[in-house]
């Protein structure tokens, strides 16, 4: 028995070393041209612009779909991009589109660069699992979109020989409250038209659901909205040098008041007031707004514990200002932490300069802790048409900024564009990575000058989803989805 095993080893040790000498005598560029495989990643560009990720295995490939998707309608025609072995070639042809949703898939086959092995992937898809917490988002949706005058609005989209209220600007706030999109406009309060100051849509479709209930607010006092993490509607109400801070669960309940604060939280009449909710506006949040304006760049910030506003305010400086150019800065939490780092978004130099545009992270003392380099806006050239220019007029909104937390990961939206484009993107909060495909989002608008975009967002926990609102002056609004499923 022993000597049986000895030369069992003998035989395996000599395979091994004839194996090694046969490897050293073989290139790698010779073993290279031997491979036929499908590398690294396949992706395919869903009908709606979608992009779906796929998990690619030994002889299988599946393209994962949101369960949100009619995975049919999305796939029917269609290309892949996928990377192959070193100069290896693929039948049919990857421009070609084709039928994904088909019985059976799509069969793929691989020839390496020395013709010598032939490798077959079969192509299908699946349902995508849903992430775990911790790791972000994985979809991105295109939502429903409406103009301005689909939505109720006077006016013509382009036409700019009308009354400049028709134009589609309407000084616009929007915020998320429950399953409906509050849609405030400055403009219609000014001459206070409460049917076109706060309209109501549905989320989902942008259907018309009324108006917001104000209860004990005056329309004149209502100064600003955004929504909390958890899609809570919240006002800013200033009434002299005080602020009340009210919410809606939803956009007919009544209003609920979580304090009142001796400071004027948005003292100037220009579109170019702006605050955050960052956390959960019954429980915890921090509330920051962009006055007051100064050369130190100050702004507001005040702290909700159990639902209830604190009784001062302390005051955080962004060290650049907040009163030059266009008049535009604002920050956002990245987080509702104790002592959360801020994005800054921030407008310098003089308008319509070329890199303008600038954000980047504070300390929540105030020390900058990473600037966006000027190469990243050259990168977002590529993604954006039109990127890194202020607009031109008092109140021009550039750069919006928010910070959401989405299944355990913090993405900052940051909005650029000039007067003739808009443009908006979701990146990781290093401010360096684009965090989805479709959410690289750019659009044409026709006018010489624009008061910009506005944005906002939340969390649904128990959807696994973020809901995003873009609201693109004088086009109208946009809206995304970005679900957790990979």
């Amino acid at each position: 028995m022993k000597k049986f095993n000895s030369t069992i080893i003998f035989v395996s040790l000599f395979s091994v070393v004839f194996l090694l000498c046969s490897c050293a005598s073989e290139s790698m560029s010779d073993r290279l041209a031997k491979e036929a495989n499908i590398l690294y990643s396949f992706k395919v560009k869903g009908t709606s612009g979608t992009v779906f990720n796929s998990s690619i295995g030994e002889n299988d490939i599946v393209i994962k779909v949101s369960p949100y998707l009619d995975a049919k309608a999305e796939l029917k025609n269609t290309c892949a991009t996928f990377y192959l072995s070193k100069g290896a070639t693929v039948s049919p042809d990857p421009t070609t589109p084709q039928d994904f949703s088909q019985s059976g898939g799509v069969v793929y086959t691989v020839t390496s660069e020395d013709q010598s092995t032939k490798h077959q992937y079969k192509v299908t898809y699946g349902i995508s699992d849903k992430l775990p917490s911790g790791s972000g988002f994985s979809y991105a949706e295109v939502g429903a979109k409406k103009t301005f005058v689909e939505l109720g609005y006077p006016g013509t989209v382009n036409d700019f020989s009308l009354p400049s209220i028709q134009y589609g600007d309407l000084q616009m706030y929007h915020a998320y409250c429950g399953n409906y999109i509050v849609l405030f406009s400055r403009a219609y309060q000014a001459l206070g038209n409460t049917a076109l100051a706060t309209k109501v849509v549905k989320k989902d479709d942008l259907s018309d659901a009324g108006t917001l209930n104000l209860g004990p607010i005056a329309l004149a006092d209502l100064k600003m909205i955004s929504s909390d993490y958890k899609g809570h509607c919240v006002g800013v109400v200033v009434n002299g040098s005080s602020t009340t801070i009210y919410y809606w669960t939803t956009p007919s309940s009544a209003p609920v008041s979580v304090g009142t604060i001796g400071i004027n939280m948005a003292p100037s009449s220009d579109l170019a007031n702006n605050f955050q909710v960052a956390g959960d506006i019954t429980n915890n949040a921090w509330i920051s707004a962009l006055a007051p304006r100064s050369t130190t760049g100050d702004h507001y910030r005040v702290k909700v514990t159990g639902g209830v506003l604190a009784s001062d305010y302390t005051t955080i400086q962004t060290g650049f200002p907040s009163d030059d150019c266009s008049g535009f800065q604002m920050i956002s939490p990245l987080d509702d932490s104790d002592a959360p780092n801020y994005v800054v978004g921030d407008t310098e130099g003089a308008a319509n300069a070329a890199n303008s545009v600038h954000c980047y992270i504070n300390n929540f003392n105030g020390a900058t802790l990473n600037v966006m380099p000027p190469l990243w806006q050259n990168t977002l050239q590529q993604w954006w048409v039109g990127t890194g220019f202020s607009t031109a007029r008092t109140g021009g909104r550039t750069p919006v900024v928010s910070a959401l937390p989405i299944n355990g990961k913090t993405y900052v939206i940051v909005t650029s564009g000039t007067a003739w484009w808009h443009a908006a993107a979701v990146l990781t909060n290093d401010l360096q990575t684009l965090a989805h495909e479709n959410l690289n989002i750019a659009e044409s608008v026709n006018r010489g000058w624009s008061f910009g975009e506005w944005v906002d967002w939340y969390w649904d926990e128990n959807e696994s989803t973020a809901y995003l609102a873009v609201w693109f002056g004088r086009l109208g609004l946009y809206t995304y989805k970005l679900t957790c499923y990979e």
